[in-house]
Order: structure tokens, then sequence, then C-alpha cells
């Protein structure tokens, strides 16, 4: 099947969404499909995405120019619909409203996967309304089984339409076995965050944390100090940032931690400045369960959406400093982090590779 994945974003780039639609692509591709990837011309040429994110060429990249802060999206849609006809594709898949809406009257199945919902009666909440109630839409994709909650509420049209839950999924990061220099210390336990530097991901809580368990070293990848104006006063030495790092290079960090991280807030910002604790499916806990780490997570419901009721993670109230805390010292004992490390490493084979959410999200399509 050719399928053509609307993105409608600048790829590459610095956010969580921008691997999860590569490894997306990169998945589909290996079930056999024939895949194109639309997106906004990001912060490096198109060609390069391949080595950034650890991915093989097995799809095409059509990329579009963004002019301008207000007119990007219509040129954008312009450029799509104008292209070819887009005769090319038997399936439009996407994460973008607007570019799905503009090729819909062309009569291909169409699918939508939902990573947040847009406000009751705004103009995209409209267009969704619109498109689930056409013919050639087969199905919708949500990451949380809350947020398919969400749409079958507030969307009658999708009375007798599908909804498929799929939690986010990954691929293993690459072991690359290249020198890398270590501020941590020699014996002590090391804690590992990856992730981008917004409010309510967790950074809060670990600088926190920092300051009560000067015995453990703790390290942000994703994030300098000076990202993180919203936090004030001293950083404890403890604490030590290794700044953004492309998707491929991730393996030599995960080699070096003991236990992997992701302590969010009550509330969440996303990427866009959208709050989305109740409907985050966290792309790092699928990356940290491949990888074999222990986890400390928040217990969100995206989070359960994943871990299920599976041993493979330490789960801590959001936001909780105190909790956060105790779970450190649980996994202080070696033998419980191999166990905890052993078990999320078989769950993610069996339930959250790549290649089994693509498959999961095409549904009786593929």
């Amino acid at each position: 099947m050719r399928i053509m994945y609307l993105a409608r974003r600048p790829i590459p780039s610095v956010n969580a969404n921008s691997v999860q639609i590569v490894k997306m692509c990169e998945a589909f591709s290996k079930l056999g499909h024939e895949v194109t990837l639309v997106c906004h011309r990001g912060d490096d040429e198109p060609g390069s995405m391949f080595a950034r994110y650890g991915v093989a060429p097995f799809f095409r990249i059509e990329t579009y120019p963004r002019h301008g802060r207000f007119l990007k999206k219509w040129r954008f849609i312009l450029h799509l619909v104008g292209a070819t006809g887009r005769d090319d594709a038997d399936l439009f898949f996407g994460r973008d409203i607007w570019s799905l809406t503009a090729l819909a009257h062309l009569g291909r199945p169409l699918v939508y996967e939902a990573h947040i919902i847009p406000p009751h009666g705004s103009i995209r909440w409209r267009l969704l309304s619109w498109l689930f109630a056409r013919g050639n839409f087969a199905h919708l994709v949500c990451v949380t089984s809350t947020l398919a909650q969400m749409y079958r509420e507030q969307f009658p049209a999708l009375a007798g339409k599908p909804i498929i839950v799929a939690p986010n999924a990954g691929t293993p990061a690459i072991d690359m076995d290249v020198p890398l220099e270590w501020p941590g210390r020699p014996g002590q336990l090391q804690l590992g965050f990856v992730g981008r530097p917004f409010p309510g991901k967790g950074i809060e809580v670990l600088v926190e944390s920092a300051s009560k368990l000067h015995e453990v070293d703790f390290h942000i990848v994703g994030a300098n100090r000076d990202e993180l104006d919203w936090i004030e006063g001293e950083v404890p030495p403890n604490v030590h940032f290794h700044g953004y790092k492309p998707h491929s290079t991730l393996g030599r960090f995960f080699r070096r931690f003991d236990v992997a991280v992701a302590p969010y807030g009550a509330s969440v910002m996303n990427a866009s400045g959208k709050e989305s604790a109740a409907i985050t499916s966290p792309l790092k806990l699928i990356e940290y369960m491949a990888a074999g780490l222990p986890t400390i997570v928040s217990d969100l419901p995206g989070v359960r959406d994943i871990i299920g009721n599976g041993e493979v993670a330490v789960l801590v109230p959001p936001g909780d400093t105190g909790a956060f805390i105790q779970a450190v010292r649980r996994l202080e004992d070696p033998d419980m982090r191999q166990r905890m490390g052993q078990a999320a490493q078989k769950q993610y084979v069996e339930r959250h590779t790549a290649e089994a959410r693509a498959g999961a999200v095409l549904g009786d399509m593929s």
C-alpha cells in the first residue's frame, strides 16, 4: 500500500514529535508499504534525517519551506494539493487536521492520529467533525484511552467509526561504541532523564531531589541550564546538563544510566505550550523500556496504557518529590534494578515496537 504521512511539522527538529513521526514512517516501510513523509523543511537538510534519527532510508521525504509565521500553513496546503494531484497514495495518514481536510475530496481512505483534542467549537474541532462524517474517513488513532474517550464523547460523527488506542512506540536507541565524556562519579547511582526543557516534564523534581540526594548523580539529556530560566536559584552540583543530542546518539547515554526517570508533574506543557498531562503518551518511557532500564515514572493515564499492571517501572504521584526520592532509594538495590529492567525490555519486545504499532494503527487496512 502507498501511504502518505502528512505531518506539517518541521523535520528534522529537536522536538520529540519529529522522532515519533520518522520512526513510524520507517516502521510502515518495514511492513512492506511504500511511504512518503510530507512535512515542513526542518533545521537541517532533509536527507540528514536518516542519520540524525538512526533510521533506514526506506521512505521518501517531501518537504516544503516555511514562509512566515501566518502564511506557512496555507502555503504548505497549497503545495500539498497542487504538487501531483495526490494520485500517488492509497492512504492519507496524518497528525495534521488541515492537510487531511484539504485532501479529503480525493476519496482515498483517511486516518487521523490524535495526540491532543482541539478546543470544543474551534475551527479545528469543526474540521474534525466534518472529516469524521465523511465516508472515506477510515478510523481514528488515539495515543491514550483517556483521549479516545474524550473524542468519542465530543464527536457524534464518530458513532460507528473505529477508534484504535495505540500508545507511542519506539525503536531501541543505537548503542554507539563511541567515547563519551562522563561527569558522573564512579560508584555512585546514575539517574538519567531525556527530554526537552518544558515545565511539568519533571526537571523541577530532579533539581529538588538532587539537593537531598547528594550521593546520586542526575543527568539531563536534552536541555542546558540556560534553557531552564523558569527554575530559580542554584542547581546542585550533582545535576549535569548534557544539552540537546541527536536521537541516534542516545544509546551511549542509556548505557551510562543505572535508572531512567520521567517524573512528570500534575500539569505538563507540551511543545505547543498546551496542557497535556491527562493525555500524554511518553515516548521516553518506551525508549527506556527498549534499553532495559529500570524506570521511575509519574502515574499518569497514558503511562498506565503503556505499562499496564506489569512490574516494569516504579510509579509515583505526579510532582511528588518525596515519593520520587523514596523510589530512588528503592532502586538503590541492584537486584531490583536488574529484574525491573529485564521485565521492561521483555514487555517492550512483546507490545511496544514501532513495527507492532504501525500494524495496529492501520487496523483492517494492514
